[in-house]
């Protein structure tokens, strides 16, 4: 059996990695909107706000997701939705799942598309006031990697999406 692996880099306060990975493991394990079979929070892959790589993970990660947004919006002017009021005849299916996940992307709720998750704010994207307590106080900021995982059993891993809410159990 295979498994379909999701990565989310995760940006939170905390005292340490091992304190900030509790936090990100009790955060998925309290949402509803991810399961995964087994949750992996590697050491090695934690960055710490002090470190000179922090603010390029944490640009990398913010662009991911605007480029998901991008992607998404792509899809939907390639069906013919270019404006506003073109929504208004979105039918239920693919197009709509795609606008929803747009929206998720914007409002703050965490999905199976974040690539970057900031749990200080419940927000795909880090606010002024988020990146001048950052600046102040580095060492308590963190972005540790989440890799949620999901076994496949059949040819297709987007079947695992597809009975993706059934899913349970979190690891570390």
């Amino acid at each position: 059996m295979a498994n379909l692996e999701i990565a989310h880099d995760i940006l939170l306060a905390g005292p340490g990695f091992a304190s900030c990975r509790q936090r990100v493991q009790r955060f998925f394990a309290g949402t509803m909107l991810l399961r995964y079979e087994r949750l992996l929070v590697p050491e090695e892959e934690a960055v710490n706000g002090a470190e000179d790589r922090f603010g390029a993970r944490l640009a990398q990660g913010l662009a991911a997701n605007r480029g998901i947004v991008a992607e998404l919006l792509a899809n939907l002017k390639e069906e013919g939705f270019t404006a506003l009021d073109d929504l208004g005849g979105l039918e239920k299916g693919y197009l709509s799942k795609i606008l929803h996940t747009v929206a998720h992307l914007q409002d703050g709720f965490i999905g199976i598309d974040s690539r970057f998750y900031n749990l200080e704010e419940d927000s795909h994207s880090v606010s002024r006031e988020l990146q001048r307590k950052i600046a102040a106080d580095p060492g308590d900021y963190w972005i540790l990697r989440a890799q949620g995982i999901i076994g496949v059993s059949g040819d297709d891993p987007l079947d695992a999406l597809r009975t993706f809410e059934g899913r349970g159990g979190q690891d570390s």
